[in-house]
């Protein structure tokens, strides 16, 4: 089972009848989505900054970007609207798409949102991003979202801003073991390789080709295993990257069995599909 494990309900998964063909050409069985630009069928091109760095981590300088960019469109607003649009979707894709539901400070009680849609949506996971909005980990804000998802046993996958959100998720997932976190795009890999920071509810997404080189995924794998690293594609951020990215897991120098798990097993077992 090959499973998308990190896209946005943008650009070619705006729409369910692209969604399906999409998935279909490359042979992928479902897509994990949370919102995008509300109506956008645009994609975007990604410069390959990890094949010219690709001993660090190049999100940090992307984060800056991704910001400001955000900040003037004013884009956050959109996100429970897109939620919304995302479980639409599930209802048209016969179960191939998976909805990650996207938290936002601009719910007024979170609480009471996750538990009303996570009735009324069965979503598999949340979803918090530090470029969209402002908060620490450190924060009110992420520990209700946290503690929602370990209470009820699904993942929480993060994209995060600084290294020093970084320590501070470190010193909260070592609180917290049965905590299943995901970090997207291997943001500060180093960091918790320097504290040893791992167990078995720690994942690591590798999305997307442009952002994380192969050395930092090989490196990923040799830390917390392929069991523990995802695959993703973040489209609409990239040209061609469904193809490009499951290339890329085809040509590491890992077993096939390890490019399986990598591809969908290791997200299946996670959402227990």
């Amino acid at each position: 089972m090959i499973i998308d494990g990190h896209a946005h309900a943008a650009g070619e998964f705006l729409k369910p009848e692209s969604i399906i063909d999409n998935l279909d050409k490359f042979g992928v069985d479902k897509v994990i989505l949370v919102p995008g630009e509300l109506g956008s069928e645009k994609s975007y091109f990604l410069p390959n900054l990890a094949k010219l760095f690709p001993a660090n981590n190049v999100v940090k300088v992307t984060n800056l970007l991704s910001k400001l960019v955000i900040k003037i469109a004013g884009t956050a607003k959109q996100i429970p609207k897109g939620n919304e649009h995302v479980f639409n979707l599930v209802q048209r894709t016969n179960g191939i798409v998976i909805q990650f539901i996207w938290m936002t400070q601009q719910i007024e009680n979170p609480i009471e949102y996750l538990n009303e849609k996570f009735t009324e949506w069965e979503f598999k996971g949340v979803k918090l991003h530090q470029c969209w909005e402002n908060y620490s980990v450190d924060s009110d804000f992420f520990r209700t979202v946290a503690e929602w998802t370990e209470k009820n046993n699904l993942p929480l996958f993060i994209h995060l801003y600084s290294d020093n959100d970084v320590n501070q998720l470190i010193a909260y997932k070592k609180e917290h073991p049965k905590l299943k976190l995901i970090i997207a795009h291997l943001f500060g890999l180093e960091m918790f390789i320097e504290h040893n920071c791992k167990d078995e509810n720690l994942y690591f997404d590798i999305s997307t080709m442009q952002l994380t080189s192969t050395k930092r995924c090989l490196e990923a794998i040799k830390f917390v295993g392929a069991t523990n690293v995802t695959f993703g594609t973040d489209t609409p951020y990239g040209k061609d990257n469904l193809k490009k990215n499951i290339d890329r897991i085809r040509n590491l120098d890992i077993s096939i069995w390890e490019k399986e798990l990598i591809l969908g097993e290791s997200m299946r077992k996670l959402l227990r599909i």
